[in-house]
């Protein structure tokens, strides 16, 4: 990935952000598996973000008929699924938001935020220690 990133367009914006519909996604060379997301338009707002698979193997991303025709996706390969990370003051406890992925097709750079069940999938699941 570049330094300039990778411009992704959210034709819904992300929740609390409705207005903010386009990001640069940036993948540090020494940030693994933490990336970042930045709204183009106000710099300002970004997101830490992480492939969810890093802590919960079995995470699966269901979309709707309307979702999933939105983003055109043929192959699961064509999906990458991001969750938003939360690190607090003391990083050992930060925790990523699975029941609001981001779901991107890799190949048109068009992306969703999905709200899932948050019974199944928690709001603050732990990225380090126990679970």
């Amino acid at each position: 990935m570049s330094e300039e990133g990778i411009l992704l367009s959210f034709p819904k914006g992300l929740l609390g952000f409705p207005e903010l519909r386009s990001f640069r996604l940036f993948e540090p060379s020494d940030g693994y598996p933490l990336k970042f997301l930045q709204a183009e338009s106000r710099p300002e707002v970004s997101f830490v973000c992480m492939d969810p698979a890093g802590v919960r193997p079995d995470y699966n991303v269901q979309l709707g008929d309307e979702d999933a025709d939105l983003l055109a996706i043929a192959a699961p390969e064509d999906a990458m699924v991001l969750t938003l990370v939360v690190i607090p003051e003391d990083p050992r406890k930060m925790t990523t938001n699975l029941a609001g992925p981001l779901v991107v097709n890799v190949k048109t750079r068009l992306g969703l935020q999905v709200v899932m069940n948050a019974d199944l999938y928690p709001l603050q699941f732990p990225v380090l220690g126990e679970r």
